[in-house]
């Protein structure tokens, strides 16, 4: 009876897709060019020493990480761990970095088999966030908009992280209905301490992009009239260092967190696979998406 009233309620709940207008698309005024490559729900763009690599999801609204976009991103960072980029600059195109996970999309999956689905995300999130916490090159996130849940928690696991002065930072996971991901209940501790993380994790704060700089999750903020700008200067003066330098400073970096933070990963999974597995997991999803469309 509770999956059939579940049920019920996922198929009133049809999300929509919004149609960003031209001019928002292209608000991250960076020149498309032959040289890129388009995937369905990113842009990869090779450039001279890096890899680029665009947020632009067709599949989810507002850069939303959902199975297809998780799999084109590690696919885009497989092929420039294995060719001679230095590094891998991640952004995104329009007004927003990142919504964190798609439950517009996955809700509906979850009413049809709690079990399935549920094992096939958590899965999905862990090989996601390893990708993340295995790779050899530099990884620098350069944060246009809003940054929520996943979109933010990834953050501390890129080795810079430059942002918008209009960008904010939120992961506000009791209102989404799940716990922590992307590692973040050991990084947002680790780098903001306990306090300030029980206030993002627990109580959903949301943080300004100065405030975020000020406790740690940002590395710098930069004006909007000139933030590409000042992204791809900075980005140009690290592409032109030593290969090996920048492998082997990373791999100092992170040599005493690497494991510790794929054991992280693997709780944080196993604990949102219970959750979404879950009768209260879904109608606590379900409640959260149908204040966003009363709101």
């Amino acid at each position: 009876m509770e999956k059939l009233v579940s049920e019920e309620i996922a198929k009133k709940w049809q999300p929509t897709r919004k149609k960003i207008a031209p001019e928002k698309q292209l608000r991250f005024s960076v020149r498309l060019t032959e040289s890129s490559s388009r995937f369905k729900d990113i842009v990869v763009k090779k450039q001279d020493g890096f890899t680029h690599i665009f947020l632009s999801t067709k599949s989810s609204e507002n850069n939303s990480l959902n199975l297809e976009v998780m799999k084109e991103v590690q696919i885009a960072l497989a092929k420039a761990a294995a060719d001679d980029s230095k590094l891998v600059l991640l952004s995104a195109i329009g007004s927003v970095f990142c919504f964190g996970l798609d439950f517009a999309s996955f809700i509906h999956c979850l009413t049809r088999n709690k079990k399935r689905e549920s094992t096939k995300m958590a899965g999905a999130v862990k090989k996601f966030v390893n990708t993340f916490i295995q790779f050899k090159k530099p990884i620098i996130a350069a944060v246009n908009g809003p940054a929520m849940g996943l979109g933010a928690s990834i953050l501390p696991l890129c080795d810079m992280v430059w942002t918008n002065e209009k960008a904010w930072f939120q992961t506000p996971y009791a209102t989404f209905g799940q716990s922590p991901d992307g590692c973040s209940s050991f990084t947002f501790p680790k780098i903001m301490g306990e306090a300030s993380a029980n206030e993002m994790l627990l109580g959903g704060r949301k943080l300004t992009a100065q405030e975020a700089c000020d406790k740690g999750l940002v590395s710098q903020v930069f004006w909007p009239q000139t933030f590409n700008q000042e992204v791809m200067i900075r980005i140009k003066e690290l592409a032109s260092c030593n290969t090996a330098v920048l492998e082997e400073s990373k791999a100092l970096l992170r040599f005493n967190t690497k494991l510790e933070l794929e054991q992280v990963n693997e709780r944080e999974c196993t604990v949102l696979k219970k959750i979404w597995g879950s009768a209260e997991g879904i109608d606590a999803i379900l409640k959260y998406l149908q204040k966003k469309v009363e709101y």
